[in-house]
């Protein structure tokens, strides 16, 4: 049976993309699970190559070349239109802003040609991206755009550990104006459809409330009442296995201790500072991340794409130190939607 095909864009190439990249690939089960399409800079791949002290066999494609319909192990897609001469390390750059975009542009392109099975991408920088004149608040906006997609939500996911997010990229003080019985049934509905194919079960779905104390029946605030209670109900009647809305600080807890399979959060910090504080290790003596893990899936698309759940971390980026664990965690979570074995 032919190998599912993953194309794992190199995201900012001043970032430690193209390091957790290089150190990620080595490990045994990767090719024997999937085939790997990288996209990206053979130069930016090489450097990392010797920073990190990896090292494995791949075949080169410059940009202008088709890619072939079928082949083993690594194809490296090179495209250094936006680059410079020298690629920057570390640093805010738009030349490497532009190559993140052209990349990712080019792996959803394939994805929505069934050319590729699931898009893998590794952290661009925002900054960049802007400055190279692309407006967009990163991935999950990008491939809801170039997809046509109008209703998306942003899941992580560690293990049993699964939270979605209603709203994401945007400021706190437009959160309560989005946050509508449309856009919170969409997120559950989204939710519920991707732990079914995860865990190949209907899952128990909590939902946390937006204000402090679920919101005190009105006294710290409405959406509760307004927006959250109606649109659980609602997915409810439709046989979801839903309840809410529930505290943040409690719900978390109960997930973790098995009572629920996922958690939906309002908005960014709501879900995202939990996940991180279960997930991500900071070591206190070498003052040094230690582990970092999960994913981040976008849910709603018409195409599986998965990604880690870090940034370019420049303060590291050079050093070798990067951790390819959640970039690892991102090719097992895409091969299982896509219906592959994650080994």
């Amino acid at each position: 049976m032919r190998k599912p095909v993953i194309a794992v864009t190199m995201g900012d190439p001043a970032g430690i993309g193209p390091e957790v990249i290089a150190k990620a690939i080595p490990h045994d089960w990767v090719l024997k699970a999937c085939t790997l399409l990288i996209i990206g800079s053979e130069r930016a791949l090489r450097r990392a190559m010797r920073i990190t002290g990896t090292s494995f066999p791949y075949k080169c494609l410059p940009a202008g070349e088709e890619i072939p319909p079928s082949f083993s192990d690594v194809v490296l897609w090179n495209d250094e239109t936006h680059l410079r001469e020298h690629i920057p390390l570390a640093v805010t750059d738009p030349s490497c802003g532009a190559s993140a975009f052209a990349w990712l542009e080019r792996a959803i392109q394939l994805a929505m040609g069934k050319q590729v099975a699931a898009i893998v991408t590794a952290p661009l920088n925002k900054a960049a991206l802007n400055q190279a004149g692309h407006p967009y608040a990163g991935h999950t906006e990008i491939l809801a755009d170039k997809t046509g997609t109008k209703e998306y939500s942003l899941m992580l996911i560690a293990g049993d550990f699964r939270v979605v997010h209603v709203t994401c990229h945007v400021a706190m003080a437009q959160v309560s104006s989005l946050l509508t019985v449309e856009r919170v049934t969409s997120t559950i509905r989204l939710f519920h459809e991707a732990l079914t194919r995860l865990d190949g079960a209907a899952p128990r779905i909590a939902v946390c409330a937006f204000n402090p104390h679920a919101g005190e029946g009105g006294l710290f605030g409405d959406e509760e009442i307004r927006v959250i209670t109606p649109a659980v109900h609602q997915c409810a009647g439709e046989g979801i296995h839903v309840s809410g809305p529930f505290p943040p600080d409690s719900i978390f807890p109960q997930m973790t201790g098995g009572r629920y399979n996922g958690v939906v959060a309002m908005y960014h910090d709501q879900g995202h500072i939990p996940f991180k504080l279960a997930n991500f290790k900071f070591d206190p003596e070498k003052q040094e991340w230690q582990r970092v893990t999960g994913v981040n899936v976008t849910l709603g698309l018409p195409i599986i794409r998965a990604s880690v759940d870090h940034g370019t971390a420049f303060d590291i980026a050079g050093t070798g130190k990067a951790s390819e664990q959640s970039l690892l965690d991102a090719i097992r979570v895409a091969l299982k939607l896509a219906g592959g074995v994650a080994l």
